[in-house]
């Protein structure tokens, strides 16, 4: 008979409901041999590698052109690549004074124990402003907080172009205001990420993140430290302010909202089945029509009006009472906290004798981490990702975020021998290239640890990817670089 059978759909209905109540657990390839779910999962749509058929998660609307996750490969490459240039430039500012510390300490009068107090400022800033900067981006949407947060950061850094030819108070606020605006690097663009990518790409575009953030940590350095040679501290925050203008102007023609209302399918919510023909009716949405170029340049709007505002601003604290943020936090924290305390410590580490580095050298230091940093995006971004791969496929295609974690191992073991090389040369006072390479092996677990943990509670919850993960390892460097000698 061709009639479906109530212990067939009843069989169905149970795995189906087994497997989504699970937080994270997602089915992500198409096991044909999996009889009471695979009529279900043909109906999905899906993407043919070579590892199988793969499901699209989350899935896209149906004809809306406007879903970002319907978006061209290039308008979606174009959108991620301003939100990273824009971490890229957010992450430059912060440690962009540590090829400038001696110089800074001569303008101002000041020790350079004293000079750690304006990054802590600005650190501290970046971590709680950002409780303030999310729960906006999810009511009004991210295009908003793009160009605001750009705008602000780019005022401040003029500011502190003049402060730092003036006075240290003066400069002192100005760091303090400049970590409040750019706040929202830490978090918005894993927002972006999963507004337009799927699953099985978030790893290696989690990865790319981190490395713009982390990478703006250590060239930024090394930028202002030529720069500070040749013109003076006052025109690193000067050439920095141009560059985050032009980031503003390419936001604001080239950065569409990527937050999403609309309706998408839900593959797990139950379908109609008839018995004579066995066929799922799937509902079709009506067409909706593109958004013209002119009408996506809108970057206000009235907000998203189930959401709750008051809620969103708690949810990071209800969110905290999950074991996996938690641990997630922690690991992203203390992976990007050693990244924070070698830029604010290479000057006095290394500016005095035996190594006598002036500026240039300073800033050259942090070439190091930056290749370290790319070594560790390969291998947190598509190395995660093909061990993920591997798993799931044992796991009949249903993918765990737990599926991540042996990739963790790969980073506990060069953020262990790197903080030991690098701690160890420098101890006795050995020649600058074991120093220098320590760090860079310490930049490949910093670089592993900020993509996993990150990645790791975006898999377990859908609603992680705005929270601001920046507070804990804020605070944490912040405290190290007033206590780190």
């Amino acid at each position: 008979m061709s009639g479906g059978s109530p212990h067939g759909h009843g069989s169905e209905k149970k795995v189906i409901e087994q497997i989504h109540a699970a937080p994270g657990t997602e089915i992500l390839f198409d096991d044909s041999d999996n009889g009471s779910i695979s009529e279900r999962l043909h109906q999905m749509k899906h993407r043919e590698t070579g590892d199988g058929r793969m499901l699209l998660v989350p899935q896209p609307s149906m004809d809306d052109p406007n879903d970002p996750l319907n978006w061209s490969t290039t308008k979606k490459s174009l959108t991620f690549f301003n939100g990273c240039w824009f971490a890229f430039m957010g992450a430059i500012t912060g440690p962009i004074m540590a090829a400038g510390m001696m110089q800074l300490s001569v303008t101002f009068g000041k020790s350079l124990q004293e000079l750690t107090y304006a990054n802590g400022a600005c650190l501290i800033n970046q971590g709680v402003w950002n409780f303030v900067w999310m729960p906006f981006a999810v009511k009004y949407g991210r295009r908003p907080i793009y160009i605001f947060s750009n705008l602000l950061m780019a005022i401040a850094c003029v500011w502190l172009a003049v402060a730092s030819i003036k006075t240290y108070t003066a400069f002192l606020v100005g760091r303090a205001f400049l970590g409040a605006f750019q706040a929202p690097i830490e978090s918005i663009v894993p927002s972006t990420v999963t507004d337009m990518f799927f699953l099985h790409n978030r790893g290696e575009l989690i990865a790319i993140y981190g490395l713009s953030v982390l990478g703006g940590n250590e060239l930024g350095p090394m930028f202002s430290g030529f720069i500070v040679q040749a013109l003076g501290m006052n025109w690193a925050f000067w050439v920095v302010a141009m560059f985050v203008g032009a980031s503003l102007i390419s936001m604001f023609f080239f950065m569409p909202e990527t937050k999403f209302c609309g309706p998408r399918p839900d593959p797990f919510q139950p379908t109609t089945v008839n018995a004579d023909k066995d066929q799922v009716l799937v509902q079709k949405s009506s067409a909706v029509p593109k958004k013209t170029f002119v009408q996506e340049l809108k970057f206000w709007n009235s907000g998203d009006p189930d959401v709750n505002l008051l809620h969103v601003f708690l949810r990071p604290f209800v969110l905290l009472a999950y074991p996996t943020v938690l641990w997630s936090c922690c690991i992203y924290g203390m992976a990007l906290s050693w990244n924070v305390i070698l830029g604010a410590s290479v000057a006095q580490l290394f500016a005095p004798h035996p190594y006598g580095f002036n500026s240039s050298d300073q800033g050259l230091f942090f070439l190091s981490p930056f290749i370290g940093s790319l070594f560790g995006v390969f291998f947190s971004g598509p190395g995660g990702d093909w061990i993920a791969t591997f798993f799931t496929k044992r796991n009949n295609g249903v993918r765990e975020p737990e599926m991540r974690l042996p990739t963790c191992l790969l980073a506990a073991f060069f953020t262990f021998f790197g903080a030991l090389w690098f701690g160890l040369s420098y101890e006795h006072q050995m020649n600058w290239e074991m120093p220098v390479v320590g760090a860079g092996v310490l930049s490949i677990g910093s670089q592993m640890g900020t993509t996993l943990g990150m990645n790791y509670a975006l898999d377990c919850h859908k609603e992680v990817k705005n929270f601001p993960f920046q507070l804990g390892p804020d605070s944490y460097s912040a405290l190290a670089n007033r206590f780190h000698f």
